[in-house]
């Protein structure tokens, strides 16, 4: 089958090219599959004010910490934006529906 035009012949080839793929990839994002009843990590990051220019540290202010800290880098993409990528104590769980629960009691 002959094509009329250059232009029919990119317009077709584009098509089918989005016809056969069924997924994208975004770079430092990778996809995790979780069973049911499976335990979902709740990271937390830095957070940025419109007051200063130097970023906070999660835990510099009066939030929930874990036991330990640990603070995890996932890819070079985090390292070079700067991101503090650091464990939370949230348990959360896949497919398990849970409201209204006390994480930690803080004084102020």
């Amino acid at each position: 089958m002959l094509l009329a035009s250059p232009t029919a012949a990119k317009v077709a080839l584009l098509a089918g090219a989005f016809a056969s793929s069924s997924a994208f990839y975004l770079p430092g994002v990778a996809p995790i599959d979780y069973e049911d009843g499976a335990r979902v990590d709740l990271k937390v990051n830095k957070l940025t004010s419109t007051k200063t220019q130097l970023p906070y540290e999660w835990y510099s202010l009066p939030f929930c910490r874990p036991a330990e800290v640990v603070t995890m880098a996932e890819n070079l993409g985090e390292v070079m934006r700067g991101d503090k990528i650091e464990n939370s104590p949230y348990e959360i769980h896949m497919h398990k529906e849970e409201t209204c629960k006390v994480l930690c009691r803080m004084v102020y």
